[in-house]
């Protein structure tokens, strides 16, 4: 048995833990509360991980800024002497 999940994740708003329901998908409709609560945590831990990734990058991007700034700096302090 195979569970499509919408790649778009729902439910996400005001704070609120994701469940494996927000996802539009009616195959979860009825299945053992084991099997629920399985697919339940794993979306959760997914969705963790998605925003731990996105702030990762986030994090990344702003470090690279950060060493631009520096070098353009660094050079302008050179030119003019120091």
């Amino acid at each position: 048995m195979s569970i499509r999940l919408a790649p778009r994740v729902v439910g996400l708003r005001y704070g609120k833990p994701a469940r494996i329901e927000d996802v539009r998908s009616p195959a979860v409709k009825g299945l053992p509360d084991d099997i629920y609560h399985v697919l339940h945590y794993s979306f959760v831990d997914i969705v963790r991980m998605r925003r731990s990734i996105e702030s990762a990058d986030a994090i990344i991007d702003q470090s690279g800024e950060a060493i631009l700034e520096s070098w353009e700096m660094l050079k302008r302090i050179q030119g003019e002497g120091f």
